[in-house]
């Protein structure tokens, strides 16, 4: 099921009440859209079958039409989250909880999102009763990064400064990454797998117990 959105009022409405249960919400950053869809497509995959969750992609289409489940809620935004895209995201992320109610919250959100205007949004008074945003991945290649221009490279470099985790396809990427994060200054951040950061999201007796069902 796929929701296409509508720039309209960006709150909640009816009985359903979201912030007795504030919903964990993943928010997957990166300017290289092919290598977080590969992440995000992973994560969506591993998901227990027990949970429901839901995706707002912000980053186009791709995910919404190449998911394996077709079954899960998807929302669509166009649109720069940090500027022209406010409104849209805020009111896709609404409608989204809304009509799915979901357990867990993926959002995949734009390469050229400003990470510091993006949890603006997230933290709208509406929105921060209902989600809360328990990780954030920024995933991220070594040839990307060292290929990028400086106005996108600054950009970037703001995302792998914002995140918990920053994610690498493997463990060659991952040490590219930790030795370019160094360069960068950003000290306080280590480069993990893409295998890990599933682990860290989710654990293996939970992967476990979906796997045997």
């Amino acid at each position: 099921m796929i929701f296409f959105i509508c720039n309209c009022s960006g709150k909640f409405a009816g009985r359903y009440n979201p912030a007795v249960n504030p919903i964990p919400a993943v928010l997957v950053t990166g300017a290289s859209s092919a290598a977080k869809a590969s992440f995000v497509r992973a994560l969506l995959a591993a998901r227990p079958v027990n949970e429901r969750w839901a995706l707002l992609d912000n980053d186009g289409d791709n995910l919404a039409r190449d998911r394996a489940d077709p079954q899960l809620p998807v929302a669509t935004t166009g649109g720069c989250a940090c500027c022209t895209g406010q409104v849209a995201l805020r009111t896709g992320l609404v409608q989204l909880i809304r009509q799915s109610r979901p357990q867990r919250l993926i959002i995949a959100a734009s390469g050229a999102a400003d990470p510091v205007a993006l949890e603006r949004v997230l933290r709208d008074e509406h929105l921060a009763r209902a989600l809360q945003v328990t990780h954030r991945l920024c995933v991220a290649t070594p040839e990307q990064l060292s290929g990028c221009p400086p106005p996108a490279r600054e950009r970037w470099q703001q995302q792998l400064r914002a995140a918990d985790f920053v994610v690498a396809t493997n463990d060659a990427a991952a040490q590219a990454l930790g030795a370019m994060l160094a360069t960068f200054g950003i000290v306080d951040k280590r480069a993990i797998r893409a295998a890990d950061a599933l682990l860290a999201l989710i654990p293996p007796p939970t992967v476990a117990g979906a796997t045997a069902a």
